[in-house]
């Protein structure tokens, strides 16, 4: 009796009242990469990474950057993209590649005591990639055949055409990939991308874990061996300009089952004073499973598994979105529902334990968040690259513990009026 009685007690919920933050340690490497640095953690695990300013919004040709960057192991001078793969696989090695719409990231998580052999091989791809035809026709293959995949579903089809709409269709935040693109890329235009962007002049580093004492001699070591030293800047970041039409578009799509969802605006971003306010309110309307949307579309009415409303966040935009996909028959439903829900943030006060659920949700995955010394210099490096301080962080949770049901309705007023939503239906 007592051993049930006290699973049916709940724990009891402990405020987060701060959360202790590790701020790294910044060195210099040989050929001026600026290199920031958290050592810690329990293990003996390393993260490395090299971020470069060389995302999609700078290439000349649709796949440049994604193509120069995925095929950054797949072959140098030296060896073959077998060799370099058998040889990451050898050390136990996590190579993590990531071509974004900003930034580039190229790094691995090894055991410190592999690290050498992997700041080997991670600076001899970036230093001395040769970009074999072979493995960019093997590679421009099998995107292109994903790609045909991809645009036959309705999820797919609208988020691009979403960002089409927001954005326009120039704008790299907007643009959408045709089949000619597959076969107009060269390989002289992803050769000519990484010289102009993977440069040191262009580059940050970021070292977190329990990594040996000797790792900066390590890594200038690697740079000497491989001659990668800085230069004269041959990089230009552009700035576009959005044309989007912010409007309402369906897309028919025969023999669709489900229609898919987007609905959404440009909107505040990180470097805004209000943004964790908005942020806030973003997640009471659909940014967690007790979210109102939840709540409504899945759970009272049945039109979706899922249903979630975010804001993105790149260095040139932001933007907020609700996405879901229902069946075609209940549609107009469930846009009816997603407007009552829009306009019911403004208008509707949350009640005292729906803001405590929310409070405890957010304070809770924001200890998450800077859990270990991987995590905390994942946290540096977003401060960082968006010119902010750590005055970001600080002020977020007293902030949230302040923040009243007045409060988000008047930030519902400010950024989510539905009458500025753009709205796309692919089905």
């Amino acid at each position: 009796m007592k051993e049930n009685a006290m699973r049916a007690t709940a724990p009891t919920i402990w405020p987060v009242d701060e959360v202790t933050i590790m701020k790294p340690s910044e060195t210099v490497l040989c050929n001026d990469i600026p290199l920031w640095y958290i050592k810690g953690g329990s293990q003996e695990i390393v993260k490395f990474e090299l971020v470069f300013r060389a995302g999609s919004y700078n290439q000349e040709k649709p796949l440049q950057a994604f193509s120069a960057t995925k095929l950054l192991k797949n072959g140098t001078t030296q060896k073959t993209a077998a060799q370099i793969n058998q040889l990451w696989d050898y050390y136990g090695v996590s190579l993590q590649i990531e071509a974004q719409k900003d930034l580039v990231s190229v790094g691995f998580f090894c055991l410190a005591r592999h690290l050498d052999p992997a700041l080997d091989l991670l600076f001899e791809m970036i230093a001395d990639a040769v970009y074999p035809q072979h493995e960019l026709e093997l590679l421009l293959k099998n995107r292109r055949q994903k790609h045909i995949i991809s645009m036959k579903k309705v999820q797919h089809i609208a988020r691009v055409h979403f960002n089409e709409l927001l954005f326009g269709s120039q704008h790299p935040y907007g643009r959408i990939l045709t089949l000619d693109d597959f076969s107009s890329l060269t390989r002289e235009d992803i050769m000519r991308f990484n010289q102009r962007f993977f440069r040191p002049e262009n580059c940050f580093c970021f070292v977190a874990g329990r990594f040996p004492d000797n790792i900066f001699e390590l890594v200038n070591s690697k740079i000497r061996k491989y001659s990668w030293l800085k230069g004269d800047a041959i990089y230009e970041h552009r700035e576009i300009i959005s044309n989007g039409i912010r409007e309402k578009e369906k897309i028919v799509i025969k023999d669709a089952v489900q229609s898919s969802i987007r609905i959404g605006k440009l909107i505040a971003g990180r470097r805004d004073p209000d943004y964790h306010r908005i942020s806030i309110a973003n997640t009471l309307l659909g940014g967690y499973f007790g979210s109102r949307l939840m709540k409504n579309i899945r759970q009272e009415k049945g039109y979706t598994y899922g249903i979630q409303s975010a804001i993105v966040s790149m260095l040139k935009a932001s933007w907020f979105f609700i996405t879901t996909q229902v069946g075609k028959q209940v549609c107009d439903a469930a846009l009816e529902e997603i407007y009552k829900e829009l306009k019911g943030l403004k208008d509707k006060p949350a009640a005292d334990d729906e803001l405590q659920l929310l409070k405890n949700y957010l304070s809770a995955g924001f200890l998450r968040s800077f859990d270990g010394p991987f995590m905390q210099i994942e946290r540096f490096r977003e401060i960082l690259l968006f010119d902010q301080d750590y005055s970001y962080y600080d002020s977020f949770l007293p902030l949230l513990q302040k923040m009243k049901a007045a409060d988000i309705q008047e930030v519902a007023e400010q950024h989510f009026n539905a009458d500025e939503m753009t709205e796309l239906i692919a089905g």
